[in-house]
């Protein structure tokens, strides 16, 4: 097997371990393998090879990470594939206290877990609230302001 099939075989391994973990750390890994593979293709000197394969990683580094982890950041704090649940209403399932990390609410049918927007507050199971935000996939939750229901005092 010729040097550069190595060098593209060790780019891809290095790009699947990069899909997988979503570090951003294996990427400018990957485009130095890629660089060093095509390198030796055309017969450069492997100084010059050394010397590209690191200018690329350190490129890549310094540029593309940031701007892939800002994407992946604005994802993790909800994307618009979760804009649908803010505003709707939810119903507490398992008690809501962020200080013990626990709640769940139902959502039209589906569990979200949740955490209160105010740390300060905690809900009971039963309860009514209102998303008013989304982190990944925590439904951050507040007090149901708008009630349609009457209570009839008894």
């Amino acid at each position: 097997m010729s040097t550069p099939v190595i060098w593209l075989l060790i780019a891809a391994a290095l790009a699947v371990a990069e899909i997988v973990t979503e570090s951003f750390f294996l990427a400018p890994l990957v485009a130095a393998s890629i660089v060093i593979a095509f390198g030796n293709l055309v017969g450069l000197d492997i100084v010059l090879i050394s010397a590209l394969a690191l200018s690329v990683a350190v490129m890549t580094l310094l540029v593309l990470r940031p701007l892939l982890r800002r994407g992946r950041m604005d994802f993790d704090v909800g994307g618009a594939e979760h804009d649908f649940v803010v505003g709707q209403i939810g119903v507490v399932e398992e008690r809501v206290v962020n200080r013990e990390s626990t709640g769940v609410i139902e959502i039209e049918g589906e569990i979200w877990t949740a955490r209160a927007q105010d740390d300060s507050q905690t809900f009971s199971p039963g309860t009514e609230v209102e998303v008013v935000g989304v982190r990944g996939a925590v439904a951050l939750v507040e007090e149901r302001r708008n009630r349609s229901r009457h209570s009839v005092p008894a």
